[in-house]
């Protein structure tokens, strides 16, 4: 079983948070930083056999970590109480499509995962690149990514290495794209420095 990331406080939605509860929330997650690494290197060796120093925080450890990851991926249906929830949040005409499309989501051990593979994604760029490091963006309320930890530095642009696995993830699930698809990312966001 895969050890989740919990927060040792109540989190109010990020769009909720004030100033304080995020910075607060930031400082959190950044100190679980090195813990999560290590988890993850430790749940690698324990499914691989293999030494967990292949995932050295390096650009190639990436490729590494992402083939082993693809095969792991499951996802589970969502409860009838989840499904309500999303068809209530959606507009008339496309509540067929929601069923339809919609009706899995990750097991909470690939969402855990996910959340880690994006904590390590993050911090490769941020061991190579001294000019990126963690923050949050507070404003404008309606920003898709406010309050959470993202990593400044890309310019006009901040990253959310978390949302970039699980939309990769979903995207490997939907189209079975190649096993470079982290490195991938990777040299896309280079571009941005």
């Amino acid at each position: 079983m895969y050890e989740k990331m919990i927060a040792p406080f109540e989190v109010v939605p990020f769009e909720l948070m004030t100033k304080l509860e995020a910075r607060t929330y930031l400082g959190w997650f950044t100190s679980e930083i090195p813990k999560r690494i290590e988890v993850l290197r430790a749940f690698y060796h324990e499914t691989t056999g293999s030494s967990p120093n292949d995932l050295d925080l390096s650009e190639k450890s990436l490729g590494i970590l992402w083939r082993w990851f693809i095969p792991q991926i499951t996802m589970v249906p969502k409860t009838a109480e989840e499904l309500e929830e999303e068809i209530s949040m959606t507009p008339e005409w496309l509540r067929d499509e929601v069923l339809k499309e919609n009706s899995k989501k990750f097991s909470e051990e690939t969402s855990s995962i996910i959340i880690d593979i994006g904590i390590y994604f993050g911090t490769v760029f941020i061991n190579l690149f001294s000019s990126l490091d963690w923050g949050v963006v507070h404003t404008p309320k309606n920003y898709v990514y406010v309050n959470r930890p993202v990593i400044k530095g890309f310019g006009k642009v901040e990253m959310n290495p978390i949302a970039i696995v699980y939309n990769i993830s979903l995207r490997y699930l939907r189209n079975r794209s190649n096993e470079r698809q982290l490195i991938d990312v990777f040299n896309v966001w280079k571009e941005y420095l």
